[in-house]
């Protein structure tokens, strides 16, 4: 087995296991370790510098700005690359992930820490949905630029840059305090498992598309 697959099963078993516990545990009324301790932390920002900065940063992983961003960079990943499926799988991987998001919410249920309809914090509060669909719609648009750009430098500089994005976005929602840390983590682990599912979804289509061209010409 290849180290690649090695480290994204074990990175897929680990989100896995997060998501269970995590859902289990507040479905059954519970308030994770981490809630109690993290939430004094960020009790008292709200008005400072850094309350601000993440106030910001939380709207990068809004649905204003991420499903147009999404269509965006789909488009022009399949007209310059001439990778239409690739645009169709992070166009609808997007969508799918906000159909999801909501899916699961209305299951939990988990009432939110505040209420803060400016950055989109309303409803319910488990998984983060902007952890989860950033982490999904800027992973997507990531692994195809990193598949298909050429030059090294920059596909590591896209790689290590999206990375950071994706964090950060999932922490001002702890942070501006409308999300707890647990809906964050659940957040990330949820989208890891979605975006590697459709990555390999895309990936068989793909290898599936290329055996039938293979046929037709013989």
């Amino acid at each position: 087995m290849k180290k690649e697959t090695i480290w994204i099963v074990l990175a897929s078993t680990i989100a896995l296991l997060i998501s269970s516990i995590l859902t289990f545990r507040i479905v059954n009324g519970g308030i994770p370790l981490m809630d109690r301790l993290s939430a004094p932390l960020v009790k008292n920002l709200e008005g400072n510098i850094f309350f601000l900065v993440f106030r910001w940063i939380t709207e990068l992983g809004s649905g204003t700005f991420l499903t147009p961003f999404s269509i965006i960079m789909a488009i022009l990943i399949a007209m310059y690359y001439k990778q239409f499926l690739a645009g169709f799988f992070i166009f609808t991987g997007t969508l799918l992930g906000y159909r999801m998001n909501h899916w699961i919410k209305v299951l939990v249920q988990r009432e939110r820490p505040r209420i803060l309809e400016a950055a989109e914090g309303q409803g319910y509060s488990f998984p983060s949905g902007h952890a989860m669909v950033s982490l999904i719609g800027y992973g997507l648009i990531i692994y195809f630029l990193y598949r298909y750009l050429k030059n090294t430098t920059t596909k590591q500089w896209i790689f290590w840059s999206g990375i950071i994005l994706i964090f950060l976005i999932g922490m001002s929602r702890f942070v501006i305090r409308v999300h707890y840390l647990s809906d964050v983590l659940a957040g990330f682990a949820f989208g890891f498992l979605f975006l590697i599912s459709w990555i390999g979804l895309y990936l068989l289509i793909s290898y599936l598309q290329d055996r039938l061209f293979r046929i037709s010409k013989t």
